[in-house]
């Protein structure tokens, strides 16, 4: 996979240690982000793509949220071969899913903003694991006008812990010069910042909208925003996929 996105001089920034000193344990967590327009497309080609990347933690977007939304969902995370942490139709479509080597240790759904003639919008915290190693996610989907975003923005950097790795993955719903984007970089790291592969839409690509964000100073390798057939056929955005550096 592509090489980390990080910010300029800071490599590996939070893990240095004093000269002489030992590093410290480091856990690498898989997270893979997707917006999967409510499983409408080849859900195989979805659920192979996933479980073809071995993520630790799973955040959707468009997930199932009304008709036998809790069924589907643990449906597919079966299929990922994966379990269900938190989201759905209770978190309006967003959905994190977890393998059993993460420890989940708190979830939570907060709502955005509400804007009239709008789609309700949350986003799910969950804090977990792996391997003793601490970390938060946090998943969202920002709404379909600037307005929106703009509202949201700041009561979803309200959710972010400062007390440890906390990666923020989602569908922006605008491309890094916009201001929500650049408002969401003011606290966290854009790790696809110097990958321009575009995210939306699989069949004409021309908008990266779909983002990894992470706090500073945590180490990030292995970005990718995946593009094969089956991709395509599962969805109408592109996945992306990152590990990030944790400490025990």
């Amino acid at each position: 996979m592509a090489g980390a996105a990080e910010p300029a001089g800071a490599a590996e920034a939070g893990a240095a240690v004093a000269a002489g000193a030992p590093a410290a344990p480091r856990v690498w967590l898989r997270v893979l982000n997707w917006n999967v327009r409510g499983l409408r497309d080849d859900v195989d080609a979805l659920a192979r793509t996933i479980r073809g990347t071995a993520p630790h933690v799973v955040v959707l977007q468009e997930a199932p949220r009304v008709l036998r939304w809790r069924a589907r969902a643990a449906q597919l995370a079966r299929r990922c071969g994966l379990v269900v942490v938190r989201g759905g139709g209770d978190a309006s479509g967003n959905l994190v899913l977890a393998s059993l080597a993460v420890t989940v240790r708190e979830t939570a759904v907060v709502r955005l903003p509400f804007t009239r003639f709008q789609h309700p919008r949350a986003a799910v915290v969950v804090r977990g694991a792996l391997a003793g190693a601490p970390f938060t996610v946090v998943g969202v989907h920002l709404g379909l006008t600037g307005p929106e975003r703009a509202a949201h923005v700041p009561v979803l950097l309200d959710a972010v812990p400062g007390d440890e790795p906390t990666v923020v993955a989602g569908d922006v719903n605008e491309t890094a010069d916009g201001p929500a984007w650049r408002a969401l970089t003011e606290r966290l790291v854009d790790v696809g910042a110097d990958d321009p592969t575009p995210t939306f839409s699989t069949r004409s690509p021309r908008r990266r909208i779909d983002a990894l964000f992470v706090s500073p100073g945590v180490p990030a390798r292995g970005y990718q925003v995946l593009d094969t057939p089956e991709v395509t056929r599962a969805s109408d955005h592109r996945p992306l996929v990152a590990e990030f550096g944790l400490t025990r």
